[in-house]
């Protein structure tokens, strides 16, 4: 019976399938202004998709198909303005895991998640206007952001873990109203603050093997609340200067930079003195350090750093010889007394 049934979904699904050249259809399960569509192959060039799709509508939001009968890769290459206009123009499009290489922004979309693509090109003429206020490229490795630039009604935008070593010059420059960005996982040795928009109020800069992190006196970011510059390779930190660039700080995860314990310990004070939390619990993960690292007042920080350094061995030498030698000298002191004193 069990095989009976197996069969009949089988079926059901291959006679689904046989007619999405036809119009493919909303899977079933999905909301009701959300359209949940298996993957396809799609190319330009290629026989145009036909859909059927609800009036009302306005998201679309692309899956791994439960069965994959016609044993296609279900990659769509390219998000074109042709597909989006067969899917009714939607105002959000959530499309990942389907190596697509070339994006075309369209005019009218709001929200968009491109995540864990092979994004290279994201095309994005000057001669429009865009409604795009989320943008997620997270994990696009071959990723050129140049053209993110005029998207300027973004207020949420995702570049972590893209490989990028620099930013384009004035890359925020027109981008007033973007309020978190993400740039986490990516390779970017020297950062500056004055490169980012006023508008922020959340900044992710760890893990990108950092080792400048500059604030000039020009830069001013004052609405930003969570600054994140975790698992980076700062040895050292300016934090009176920071809170004076960023005076809303409410979040400063510092953790896992080899700072030495004496700079650290004093730009935790300073965030204690300030009411600014230094460390981060987003995860649960975050409650606990990694093998080769101690938590330390809340911050997880390698062994290394608590290593002791040639100054420090040497003043602990010298410190260990000056009580040697007092100890010597009372020694002496006292066998003196002895013998000149000591009645037989």
């Amino acid at each position: 019976m069990e095989c009976v049934l197996r069969l009949v979904i089988i079926l059901l699904m291959y006679a689904t399938s046989s007619g999405a050249s036809h119009g493919r259809r909303c899977l079933a399960g999905s909301e009701v202004f959300v359209c949940v569509l298996p993957r396809f192959d799609y190319q330009p060039g290629q026989d145009i998709p036909m859909f059927e799709l609800p009036a009302d509508v306005n998201a679309i939001r692309f899956v791994e198909p439960l069965y994959n009968i016609h044993e296609t890769d279900n990659t769509i290459t390219v998000y074109d303005g042709i597909l989006h206009r067969q899917l009714n123009s939607p105002k959000a499009v959530e499309l990942t895991n389907s190596y697509t290489s070339t994006v075309y922004i369209p005019p009218n979309l709001e929200y968009a998640d491109f995540s864990d693509n092979i994004i290279e090109h994201l095309h994005v003429p000057v001669d429009q206007s865009y409604a795009l206020r989320y943008l997620d490229l997270n994990s696009n490795f071959k990723l050129q952001v140049q053209n993110v630039s005029r998207l300027v009604n973004l207020e949420t935008l995702h570049l972590s873990s893209c490989s990028l070593e620099q930013l384009p010059l004035n890359m925020f420059e027109n981008l007033n109203r973007l309020a978190h960005l993400t740039l986490a996982g990516n390779n970017m040795h020297t950062i500056d603050l004055d490169w980012f928009p006023m508008s922020l109020t959340l900044l992710r800069l760890d893990q990108n093997w950092m080792k400048e992190f500059h604030f000039s006196g020009s830069a001013r970011l004052p609405l930003l609340e969570d600054l994140n510059i975790e698992y980076n390779d700062l040895t050292t930190l300016d934090i009176k200067a920071l809170v004076e660039t960023v005076p809303k700080l409410r979040l400063f995860s510092i953790g896992r930079n080899p700072l030495k314990r004496n700079e650290l310990e004093g730009i935790l004070e300073e965030l204690n003195r300030r009411n600014i939390a230094y460390y981060n619990m987003e995860h649960v993960s975050d409650q606990y350090c990694n093998e080769g690292e101690r938590m330390f007042r809340g911050v997880c920080i390698s062994d290394s750093v608590f290593a002791l350094g040639w100054g420090e061995w040497f003043e602990i030498l010298f410190f260990i010889i000056v009580m040697i030698a007092l100890a010597i000298g009372l020694a002496f002191a006292a066998r003196f007394l002895w013998n000149r004193y000591h009645v037989s």
